[in-house]
Formats: structure tokens, sequence, C-alpha cells
């Protein structure tokens, strides 16, 4: 009689634990849905930062271009030369 107690509740544990598992598997698989969603979200937008950092390195390079022809221009004006034949006297 022991060992058919004993089975029953060798049975029912293992039976409660299956059920567990499966519910537990079930919610991380929504969960890890909802990760996936996020991730493809920030990488969206990432993406989209990314475009725009190099936007904004491209119009600071051609302002820096620009500032840099100007200042050669000013330098040019007053009468400054080059260091290359400055020194070579």
């Amino acid at each position: 009689m022991e060992a058919l107690s004993t089975a029953i509740n060798a049975v029912v544990v293992a039976a409660v634990g299956l059920i567990l598992g499966w519910l537990g598997k079930g919610r991380l698989d929504r969960l890890e849905a909802r990760i996936d969603r996020l991730e493809e979200r920030l990488d969206g937008r990432i993406d989209g930062l990314s475009g725009r950092f190099d936007r904004l390195e491209e119009r600071m390079d051609a302002r820096f271009d620009s500032v840099r022809s100007d200042l050669t221009r000013i330098a040019l004006a007053v009468g400054v030369r080059p260091e290359a034949e400055a020194g070579g006297g």
C-alpha cells in the first residue's frame, strides 16, 4: 500500500512540474518576443541616429572647410607667406 501511495505522489509531483514548466515556457516565449520587438525598434532608431550623425559630420566638415578657406584668404590678403617660403631663405 505504501508503494502505491508513493507512486501516486510521484505522478502528481511530475504532473504539476510539467504544468508549471509549460506555463513558464509560454511566459518566457512571450517575454522573448517582446524583447525581440524592442530590439527591432532600437535598431531602427539607432540606424536613424547614425544617419543623422553622418549628415551632421558632413555639415561640420563643410563648415570647417569654409572657415579654413576664409582664413587662408585673409592670411594671403594680409601678406603672410607660407612657412615653406619663409623658412627657406
